[in-house]
């Protein structure tokens, strides 16, 4: 009983203490929503590129799926890594699709930092981001924000 009741007590203690940490980096509800927007439109795009990448391939002669998998798995994403075995028409076709992926991740790179920096503010961002990563109350708040968000329809 003793027990349960000072697990009970500490609990409060560390959700008292991640909010009272969250007032005092001066993280307000409009902050984690903004964080939330942020992440959302990154994983809109990010989202895309898997079935981009299959639909490549699907439309490609010469590489399925499968084989692509086995480049994909001994390259990493480095055309360079790739494996003695690959032809010179799989070595241009994994450079090629890898480009394009690259492109796609570095859009959302672009959208974050540009949205990062005009709506939130960078200092803003950056603190969201460290509690957002430290878990807690934070973590759960935007989580349940972009939940929300991405079930709401336009």
């Amino acid at each position: 009983m003793m027990k349960n009741l000072t697990k009970a007590v500490l609990v409060c203690l560390m959700v008292t203490l991640t909010s009272t940490a969250v007032k005092a980096q001066g993280i307000t509800d409009q902050d984690m929503k903004d964080y939330a927007i942020i992440m959302l439109a990154q994983k809109a795009i990010t989202d895309k590129i898997s079935p981009y990448v299959n639909d490549l391939i699907e439309k490609q002669e010469g590489i399925d799926g499968n084989r692509y998998a086995e480049l994909d798995a001994a390259a990493k994403g480095d055309v360079n890594k790739l494996p003695a075995d690959a032809s010179d028409f799989e070595k241009q076709f994994y450079g090629i699709v890898q480009k394009r992926v690259k492109d796609r991740t570095d859009a959302a790179g672009v959208v974050v930092n540009n949205l990062a920096k005009y709506s939130l503010g960078a200092s803003a961002y950056n603190a969201v981001k460290k509690a957002y990563a430290s878990g807690g109350e934070t973590k759960a708040k935007i989580d349940a924000m972009m939940a929300e968000l991405a079930a709401e329809k336009p």
